[in-house]
């Protein structure tokens, strides 16, 4: 073999490790979930979870600075400042004296993923689709307050005009949620309307959707008229997996960058994993059990208590979470600026208690409850079966129904509850308004358990209009007395949104209306 050749071998070498090395750089970011959203529509979404999904494509006006937060040694961990909103595709917004015209200023030259322009006129379509939705899209549009809404408006092509029938300042707020991110109205005509768009994208985010297999696969990548800083990674895989034996395995054979909505006994059986990591981050949200308050005899608030006297909250937290959550009891979690310990300190588990109450009610035995829970969802399954056996006791029987991510939706949202849910709560605007809007109102589709109590909504009216925080919290603290007599609901725990990562992602940020701000993840 000659010098000539022996330079030409390593020259190919050298040229091979650098395509591989090329190669390994432009693979995908893979982000594995045991959650598949019902639809991709920003304006049908309503599970806090599935917001995650449409937030890389769907740009919002207006959006919430970000902050440092505690993580990893070795990863960037940052999550929202609900205190500071900043423009996002807007340049600037101002509010009238009055608190009836917000007015957005647009940044110039702005292009939907398709490149027709995002201007004025297109930004005000996309928001009057929202509101004429129907579904979570007018809620976040109007705040809440339906009706209030006098017009949505494009003056210029640079302005976008929101008039208000009276003051509602949490539409500001609902301004930087996915929901009300900016959809190409043109393109979604042009494709059929809101079908189409329930597995398609017509977006205005960082990115793009390549491919969307529903309940299977959806690919990201990067969009070239994305007007902000450019996404970490070029291109992003979500797999859904239900399976949680499948999740673990990937997650341990590096088979993900990212892995959410893994069981916590799997969890904790990665801690210590010297090529994973694992960040937790304490969230305005929370596992409940809704029942059915119109419904008898869960209409007699005695068999509501002892269903929340006969709930083992502990056993929970060890046997399922295993540490991954925290006991509170009462409207508003730990993580809340309004939770107050005395008031939602954690009830304890007392089968005496329950049984008294059982039969202080005057209720005959046995008691037949439906409970559903949304399939795919392990933890959620051995927690209805922990519940439908600590109920018995009492002389409840509970029949457990797993429903498809889209009937649980409709579950959810429908007028007159007949059974009771397991499901994640947790408003997007980390505001008690907000939450008790669609938690508390009579009227509201939202509310999982039809708790319907005047007093709790008319101090709600009360403290609407006030500035001063104090009277506001004094308002806070009735709602929550009389809502913890009531126990319309069972707060099963507090949720610390938890994250398994490779070694080589170094940032990685969480959103408390869906974890998936993916342009801020990467390696």
């Amino acid at each position: 073999m000659t010098p000539r050749t022996d330079v030409k071998l390593l020259a190919a070498a050298a040229l091979l490790a650098v395509a591989q090395s090329g190669a390994a750089a432009a693979a995908p970011f893979v982000v594995n979930t045991g959650q598949a959203p019902a639809t991709i529509d920003p304006a049908y979404v309503c599970d806090i979870a599935d917001n995650g999904y449409v937030s890389p494509l769907y740009a919002p006006l207006l959006t919430y600075a970000r902050k440092s937060v505690a993580g990893p040694d070795g990863v960037t961990v940052t999550a929202e400042d609900s205190g500071k909103i900043v423009g996002n595709l807007a340049e600037s917004y101002t509010v009238s004296k009055d608190g009836l015209t917000i007015t957005i200023k647009l940044k110039p030259g702005l292009k939907f993923a398709s490149g027709n322009p995002l201007d004025g006129p297109a930004a005000a379509a996309s928001l009057n689709r929202a509101l004429k939705s129907g579904g979570c899209g007018s809620y976040y549009m109007e705040a809440a307050q339906t009706g209030n809404t006098q017009s949505i408006a494009a003056p210029d092509a640079g302005t976008v005009v929101i008039t208000l029938k009276k003051p509602e300042p949490l539409v500001v707020d609902a301004l930087t949620q996915p929901n009300l991110g900016m959809v190409d109205v043109k393109t979604v005509d042009a494709n059929g309307g809101k079908d189409w768009l329930a597995t398609n994208a017509a977006g205005s985010g960082p990115y793009m959707l390549k491919s969307y297999q529903p309940g299977v696969r959806a690919e990201f990548v990067a969009n070239p008229n994305w007007s902000g800083a450019a996404p970490l990674e070029t291109e992003i895989t979500v797999n859904f997996i239900s399976d949680p034996s499948a999740l673990l395995l990937q997650a341990r054979n590096g088979g993900a960058n990212v892995t959410l909505g893994m069981p916590q006994q799997a969890l904790q059986s990665l801690a210590g994993a010297p090529d994973l990591k694992i960040v937790s981050v304490p969230a305005s949200r929370w596992l409940l059990a809704s029942l059915p308050n119109k419904q008898a005899p869960f209409d007699n608030v005695k068999v509501r208590q002892a269903l929340s006297y006969a709930t083992p909250y502990e056993a929970i937290l060890k046997s399922v979470l295993f540490g991954y959550g925290d006991s509170f009891y009462g409207p508003f979690p730990p993580a809340f600026a309004t939770f107050k310990e005395e008031l939602g300190a954690a009830r304890p588990y007392d089968l005496e208690k329950a049984k008294a109450l059982i039969a202080e009610s005057g209720v005959p035995q046995p008691i037949v409850l439906d409970l559903a829970i949304r399939e795919g969802l392990p933890a959620h399954e051995q927690i209805a079966t922990i519940l439908q056996g600590a109920w018995k006791q009492i002389g409840v029987d509970v029949r457990i129904t797993k429903l498809s991510a889209s009937a649980f939706a409709e579950a959810v949202v429908v007028p007159q509850k007949a059974g009771a849910l397991i499901r994640f709560d947790g408003p997007s605007i980390q505001d008690p308004a907000w939450l008790l809007n669609y938690d508390l109102r009579c009227a509201s589709p939202y509310n999982t358990a039809n708790y319907c109590s005047a007093d709790a909504e008319a101090l709600l009216d009360e403290a609407l209009p006030l500035a001063d925080a104090a009277k506001r919290q004094e308002i806070w603290d009735k709602i929550a007395a009389l809502w913890i007599e009531d126990a319309p609901r069972i707060p099963l725990y507090a949720d610390r949104y938890t994250a398994v990562l490779s070694a080589d992602v170094k940032h990685w940020d969480f959103s408390q209306d869906g974890p998936f701000e993916l342009q801020l993840w990467g390696r």
